[in-house]
């Protein structure tokens, strides 16, 4: 599990330690299965937002897969909405998918950059990036990706940390 207060934690654009808290899943485990098999079976009346606030809740909820599959729809819907790419990518974290989670945010970079807090969209990407590169052992590329970021929003406290990390 993710833990809000460690300086290598994974950031995106909700309330980290919100999205990745546990909650009680026994009582919401057979309302949100329901609501992404009906949400998904009705695409077309569907946004691309609904899919992503559905996804918010899943994930919130600790339904990390139904989530995936809720993030893929908003990212169907609409190609650009670069919230659902950083939220799906930190659910394949959740799953230990680490490499769909490179490709995923890999594939935020491509998208328009955005102004977000505490950094920019591409930052938050490239400080993502890094903290899986840090877990697979790829210092160097860790280092690199958090230049990266830092060179996007320098004053980035938490990637300064890193940065302190990884160097020493």
């Amino acid at each position: 599990m993710l833990l809000p207060n460690l300086p290598d934690r994974l950031i995106h654009t909700q309330d980290l330690p919100s999205l990745i808290q546990a909650a009680d899943s026994s009582l919401l485990h057979q309302g949100a299965a329901d609501q992404i098999a009906q949400t998904s079976a009705q695409p077309e009346t569907q946004s691309a937002e609904d899919f992503y606030e559905l996804g918010v809740e899943l994930h919130q909820a600790g339904q990390v897969d139904a989530a995936v599959q809720a993030y893929q729809n908003a990212i169907r819907l609409n190609s650009i909405l670069d919230s659902a790419y950083i939220n799906l990518g930190l659910a394949f974290v959740q799953l230990d998918q680490l490499e769909n989670a490179k490709d995923v945010f890999q594939q935020v970079l491509v998208l328009p950059d955005r102004s977000e807090q505490p950094a920019s969209i591409h930052t938050l990407a490239h400080y993502n990036l890094a903290i899986i590169l840090k877990r697979q052992g790829e210092i160097a590329e860790a280092i690199r990706e958090v230049q990266n970021a830092l060179t996007i929003t320098p004053n980035f406290e938490w990637a300064q940390q890193l940065l302190q990390q990884l160097q020493s």
